[in-house]
């Protein structure tokens, strides 16, 4: 978790919640582990209370010992707001661990760093792609825990756009000559086509970028209910003169019907399908299977998450076209040069 200073918070002091639940069962079940003489109580009409100034650690506890099922139907109110509507309990939680969000929200900053996307036949760069960091006074936040707290805040089209904008603005007057700047577009943060288009065109004529050397990620698109919505998105963005990924695709039905409805020119395999392939022959089948999809529709493909030598050769044997990852350079403030000796070297002399 990360740490804010005292008063990056949002003002709010919680000291407890109310739980509640349809199924009594998971109440009676939470009840022991409320601890009474730390703030725990009796289950009554109202709900069970759970208070103290450490309640979201003994929640988390709590909610570790549930199954999904019994999870999913325990809500909470925080007691300092009881008109509040309940919460999903888990929710409550992150919102809870993540009280600095709204603060940075209104007044942090968006710092993009950019990692090297390499062509694995020779080893130049193709591309960057700008990854989000966070910066609240003097403490620095990494993307994932940005996204996790703009989800848990309900924040997720703000923290869309404004990341966005932050990557473009940096990113097009630093990107090398010759480069492709991949920048990210979560199709849940999608209200409608035409507020996506408000939030990424003008910038990029405002900075006199090139569409064609824009890349627009539509990221985990297997998540996206809408299919409909991302197929219409992707068209808008390549109506403008830019490239579209597809990014964190697992090789799962989903995303072989993502593919086959958005026909992007480049697709992006999770790093998790990356960690470990060199050692994994089932893996490799469906990499390999993937890769052959994508090629059959004109997509190229990028490995995500290379870190280790072995990685990298097995995916380049599969016929990836492109590597991201540790292996290649870490995210950087400012867009370095890529040591071609990563893809050009005998594995003897690594």
């Amino acid at each position: 978790m990360t740490v804010l200073p005292a008063g990056t918070g949002s003002g709010v002091a919680i000291d407890g919640v109310r739980l509640l639940s349809h199924r009594p069962s998971v109440l009676y079940k939470i009840e022991p582990l409320t601890d009474a003489a730390a703030g725990g109580g009796d289950i009554g009409v109202e709900g069970l209370a759970l208070t103290g100034p450490d309640w979201d650690e003994r929640l988390k506890r709590i909610l570790g010992s549930l199954t999904h099922s019994e999870r999913a139907c325990l809500y909470a109110v925080p007691l300092d707001d009881d008109d509040r509507l309940p919460l999903p309990a888990e929710v409550l939680v992150r919102r809870a661990r993540t009280d600095w969000f709204p603060e940075f929200l209104s007044h942090g900053l968006m710092v993009p760093h950019f990692q090297p996307i390499v062509d694995l036949s020779d080893g130049h760069a193709f591309g960057r792609e700008a990854l989000m960091r966070g910066r609240l006074g003097t403490v620095e936040v990494r993307g994932g825990e940005l996204l996790a707290a703009a989800q848990a805040h309900d924040a997720l089209y703000s923290f869309d756009a404004r990341a966005r904008s932050a990557a473009l603005e940096v990113g097009l007057p630093l990107l090398p000559a010759g480069e492709v700047l991949f920048v990210n577009v979560d199709p849940r943060a999608v209200l409608d086509i035409a507020s996506s288009m408000r939030t990424t065109w003008p910038i990029v004529e405002r900075m006199g970028g090139d569409p064609a050397r824009l890349c627009l990620e539509l990221v985990k698109p297997e998540r996206t209910p809408d299919l409909g919505l991302v197929v219409e998105l992707a068209g808008e963005h390549r109506r403008r003169g830019a490239l579209v990924a597809l990014d964190d695709l697992s090789g799962g039905t989903d995303a072989l019907r993502a593919m086959e409805a958005v026909v992007p020119d480049l697709v992006k395999i999770d790093m998790e399908m990356t960690s470990g392939i060199h050692q994994s022959a089932a893996r490799r089948r469906l990499v390999g299977a993937l890769v052959d999809c994508a090629h059959e529709q004109g997509a190229k493909v990028v490995a995500e998450g290379i870190e280790r030598r072995g990685e990298f050769a097995t995916m380049r044997e599969l016929g990836v076209d492109y590597g991201q990852g540790f292996y290649f350079g870490q995210p950087v403030a400012r867009p370095v040069p890529v040591d071609e000796r990563l893809v050009l070297r005998p594995p003897e002399l690594v």
